[in-house]
């Protein structure tokens, strides 16, 4: 510490004796948070000399005689002798710390200390207050509330706001923002005309119409894709395919429907706790399953289970909070005065889950639900109308006294005539029926060949006993081994679960099996039933596993529904054998017995048709209804249906739920004190009269008007996406070490009106495009620049790069290729052919394979993209998209000569220069001048100067004779993409055109917002 410069320092200090006081937050708390706190902060495992700084009654305790802090008296304050101490032993922060105070932070302190040493809370941690609209001097420039926020900072700097852009530039501008998508021609000259006539109201008509655009929740979602840490793929080392897009169709319709934020983040934590939660409420808590989940051999089921539990808990932080939580999981935070319980009572309001911890080797991972889309909806209802409105009126009684044997043709018959080893006889459906003898007896079939590639069928007729709750049918599941061993509960089994048939094929069970239960069944105690299953076994050769959808079941010869518990078996490739296999009839290796009658078992090698269901029932049914062909028709048209609805991965609420324990170091091996759900109410605020303490109290919570952080938060990360940083810059932190807000008095407005407007995003939106703050010109200056480099005074308007997928987008709209379809499953645009080699691990998984798209799905939205969490699309990558295997609140930002490369020679955007450049010669005009300048207007929404016109026509000359001369050269560029050429332009002219296409696709102004 050199004390003549701090004595300096100091001096020249003197002159700010009138200024205002410090301010705790502001200007002392960021000092003590870097240089004091590691050590002496709320921390308690880690603090030193038991002393405490974090607090005033830490800093001012009495230790012995003398305290750290004594308020008013720099000299007798501890604090201030350490950190100005001769002696290297005694200064603080010590030398190994590799922390140094500055000069003048020195003086900041003493200053603090003679002010009186005032603590004060953080900015973040007191609830937003609508402040006064401050008073301006130019009382013309603001158009909406709050651009007097902006002025006053600009006029108290001695700035000025940049001028208007023109309102070419802002439409263009604000149509990016608002949809990704740049406007057209027609579009800004009717925008153009309409200012000029109605002035202000064509500003807001052109915002009216972009956020009633279906393009606008398109947009929207892109950025929440990457805070809800959205994929295809589940991460980890075999990062295989999952189905979530139906969870992103949601987070689409949302926004488009412009649904109050405080719902969008109430049914995202917690949409199937409501009362009657509806589909879109249950499908909406995929938010809180799209984290990553492991599904490689050998892990311990426990330790993931708690990484997904653990990464909830740090989404929810940065998300909502905007602290980082995940700083408490091992210790207490070192900086924000979170303590490690607190984080365990968050933790404990999402460890419920009925989840495992290795899982999604092939599929989805448990839980998930049916999510048909709208489409299938509609369809559904019309099928049951359809049945409502057939009835019963052809059904028929049919008495069928007699009875007798079925299944001739089947594999294994068991028709109860004698009494073999095990069993006991009894009256059966036909004749004789079966019953276990004892609680020792262990029959089992002969063998019959199953593979998980070929089609079987099983029937067996059954009377259940009171006790035969959960108990085995045919069983060929291993349940002896133990529960960690790769395989066990390996086999095949019927299993009669709560009066439904549940049929399970698994390679581990639960992990890698499915599990499919029927629905419906409702098979009662004492009474006869049979109950088939049918398994229709491979349909595609190139499938890479089992599908849940192959599983139909019936009871007394009608198919019901089913219900999909887990989708993840693989199967075997195409050279694998069926393995003879024998089934326990009535027991399974676990110790359980169906202690009811049984009769007429049968097995299929292959998937009996319904007739040759119905017909095996009627056959062996000594009465029985016949329904009606036509309903039977309608019922199988429906469940074919459902079967084909796709899943998603959803939120549940266990009945018994998990005991929660602070783990000690965050180890899942470690628990420590017990905990309940619950939140640090002193620091966030008080718990809601009357919530629940489960993830809904959790979501009322964090939208009671008065939490201090949940609307600051949401705005400030609206406002980074229109002005490319948010208010607090530091969007993923809050807390006492992210940045101090450049406009705290406007952030609280904002935050404020949020609320007060019922959390309407649409409104907040158009308050923001429509004020003159956003409608400043970009261009800047040297000296502004110079002076406010980050654009944080906000005395020009937004300048930056376009995201990855809105940058692929525009190419696309500009080129007239691009797809306006919503929603549905990921699709597979142009990617390297070799990208996965050597990155992707090389097993026949789900998603391992990067099969490209065809047709109208090569020329969707970015949006649609398959995302894979280990390799994700390299134009995505390449302009900073995140891997999403965490939450991102922001992305970073980099200029690097890859992403100009990446725009001049990736087959997309080639293809888009190549439509272009179609769409100039043929809709341009007749001229060279004329063409260039419709692809200009097209790209940049507005004429391009003489200077810009003598540029790209010399290119243009210059790319004409050299193509004239290497036609080669010119098929090879023309053959790039699966759109074909225009084959009435001759080859060297699209060529030269598309080079020049491409220069104009590439220019500044195009891939920048400005």
């Amino acid at each position: 510490m050199q004390l003549p410069f701090v004595t300096l320092f100091l001096f020249g200090m003197a002159g700010f004796a009138a200024s205002p006081a410090l301010d705790y937050g502001r200007d002392v708390r960021p000092i003590l948070a870097e240089n004091c706190f590691h050590c002496h902060g709320q921390d308690a495992s880690k603090r030193l000399a038991d002393l405490r700084l974090d607090t005033f009654a830490g800093a001012t305790a009495d230790r012995k005689g003398h305290a750290a802090l004594a308020p008013g008296k720099p000299d007798a304050s501890a604090l201030y002798q350490r950190i100005t101490s001769d002696e290297k032993a005694r200064r603080m922060p010590p030398v190994s710390s590799n922390r140094t105070l500055t000069g003048e932070q020195v003086a900041i302190l003493k200053r603090w200390i003679a002010e009186g040493g005032t603590y004060s809370k953080h900015w973040a941690f007191t609830p937003p207050v609508r402040p006064d609209t401050p008073i301006t001097a130019n009382k013309s420039w603001p158009k909406q509330p709050l651009d007097a926020f902006v002025l006053h900072r600009l006029e108290a700097e001695g700035l000025r706001p940049s001028a208007e852009a023109a309102p070419g530039a802002w439409l263009r501008r604000v149509s990016l923002d608002l949809t990704g998508l740049p406007p057209t021609p027609e579009e800004i000259e009717a925008f153009v005309k309409s200012v000029r006539s109605t002035g202000e109201a064509a500003y807001k008509s052109a915002v009216a119409r972009l956020l009633d655009s279906p393009r606008f929740g398109e947009r929207m979602a892109m950025d929440w894709l990457d805070v809800a840490r959205y994929a295809d793929t589940h991460g980890f080392n075999n990062d295989s395919a999952r189905s979530m897009w139906r969870w992103r169709d949601w987070v689409i319709q949302s926004f488009n429907a412009n649904l109050p934020y405080d719902k969008f983040i109430t049914e995202q934590l917690a949409g199937d706790l409501l009362p009657n939660a509806t589909l879109d409420q249950r499908i909406a808590t995929g938010f809180g399953r799209n984290h990553v989940i492991n599904s490689e051999g050998g892990i311990i089921e426990e330790e993931y289970r708690v990484e997904y539990v653990s990464d909830r808990v740090r989404t929810l932080g940065m998300a909502w909070l905007g602290i980082t939580l995940e700083c408490a999981r091992c210790h207490d935070h070192k900086y924000d005065p979170i303590s490690q319980r607190d984080h365990y009572r968050f933790y404990a309001f999402f460890n419920n889950v009925s989840e495992l911890g290795e899982d999604g080797r092939v599929a989805n991972a448990a839980p998930m639900i049916a999510a048909p889309t709208a489409e299938q909806q509609r369809r559904m209802k019309e099928l049951e109308a359809a049945i409502s409105t057939a009835g019963h009126r052809d059904v028929k009684w049919v008495d069928n006294a007699t009875g007798g044997k079925a299944h001739d043709s089947a594999v294994l018959g068991i028709h109860c005539d004698t009494a073999e080893e095990g069993v006991k006889l009894s009256e059966g459906i036909v004749g004789a029926g079966c019953q276990l003898d004892g609680a020792s007896a262990k029959p089992m079939t002969k063998s019959m060949p199953v593979s998980k590639r070929d089609g079987m069928t099983f029937s067996i007729w059954v009377k259940p006993a009171q006790e035969d709750t959960d108990v085995p049918l045919l069983s060929a599941m291993d349940y002896a081994r133990n529960p960690a061993s790769v395989t066990y509960g390996a086999g095949i089994e019927l299993r009669l679960v709560g009066g439904e048939l549940e049929f399970r094929f698994a390679q581990r069970f639960p992990a890698y099996s499915m599990r499919v239960r029927s629905e419906g069944a409702k098979v009662e105690a004492g009474k006869w039933r049979q109950l088939t299953l049918v398994y229709s076994g491979i349909q595609d050769k190139s499938s890479m596993r089992a599908e849940a959808a192959w599983v139909r079941t019936f009871v007394d010869g009608q198919e019901i529904e089913t219900r999909v518990l887990n989708d993840g078996l693989g199967v075997p490739d195409e050279k694998s054998k069926p393995t003879p296999t024998k089934f326990r009839i009535g027991w399974d290796t676990g110790g359980a017995h169906f202690t009811g009658q049984f009769d007429e078992i049968g097995t299929w090698t292959r998937a009996l048709t319904p007739d040759e269901i119905s017909g095996e029932f009627e056959s062996a049914a000594k009465f029985y209804l016949r329904p009606d062909p036509r309903i039977t028709k309608l019922r199988g048209d429906l469940l074919a249906l459902k079967r084909s609805f796709p899943t998603v991965m959803v939120m549940d609420e266990l009945a018994t739920p998990r005991q929660t324990h602070i783990l000690m170091r965050g180890g899942y091996n470690a628990p420590g004190e017990k905990v309940e759900p619950g939140v640090p109410e002193d620091l966030l605020g008080a718990w809601p009269v009357g919530a629940p303490k489960n993830r809904l109290g959790l979501a009322q919570w964090l939208t009671k008007p008065d939490h201090p952080l949940t609307s600051r938060v949401v705005v400030n990360r609206f406002w980074q996406q229109l002005f490319g940083q948010g208010l607090v810059k530091t969007s993923e932190n809050f807390g006492v070490q992210g940045e101090s807000p450049s406009h705290p008095e406007l952030l609280d407005y904002l935050a404020r009106d949020f609320v007060d407007s019922g959390w309407d995003v649409k409104r907040l939106v158009s308050q923001i495009v429509l004020s003159a703050t956003y409608r400043q010109s970009s261009a800047t200056t040297p000296e502004l620049t110079a002076r406010d480099p980050e654009n944080r005074l906000l005395a020009r308007g937004p300048r930056f790069r376009l995201p990855a997928e809105v940058l692929r987008d525009q190419a696309l709209q500009l080129a007239g290729l691009l797809k306006h379809e919503i929603g549905g499953p990921s699709v597979h645009p142009y990617q390297p052919a070799e990208l996965y080699k050597g990155i992707v691990v090389a097993a026949d998984y789900p998603g391992t394979n990067w099969i490209e798209s065809k047709g109208d799905d090569l020329y969707r939205r970015s949006l649609y993209t398959f995302w894979k969490r280990t390799a994700p699309h390299p134009t995505m990558t390449v302009f900073d998209a995140p891997d999403r295997e965490f939450c991102i609140v922001r992305r970073s930002s980099t200029n690097t000569p890859l992403q100009a490369l990446t725009l001049l020679n990736d087959p997309i955007f080639v293809e888009a220069s190549r439509k272009l450049a179609e769409r100039a010669i043929l809709q341009g005009g007749k001229s060279a001048e004329a063409r260039i300048e419709y692809a200009f207007r097209l790209a940049t929404g507005r004429e391009a100067d003489a200077q810009e016109m003598k540029i790209l026509t010399e290119t243009l000359r210059k790319m004409l004779t050299a193509y004239a001369a290497d036609a080669a050269g010119a098929n090879a560029l023309l053959k790039v993409g699966a759109s074909t050429s225009n084959s009435a332009i001759p080859a060297h002219e699209l060529a030269a055109y598309t080079a020049v296409t491409s220069m104009i696709l590439n220019l500044d102004e195009v891939i920048t917002k400005g």
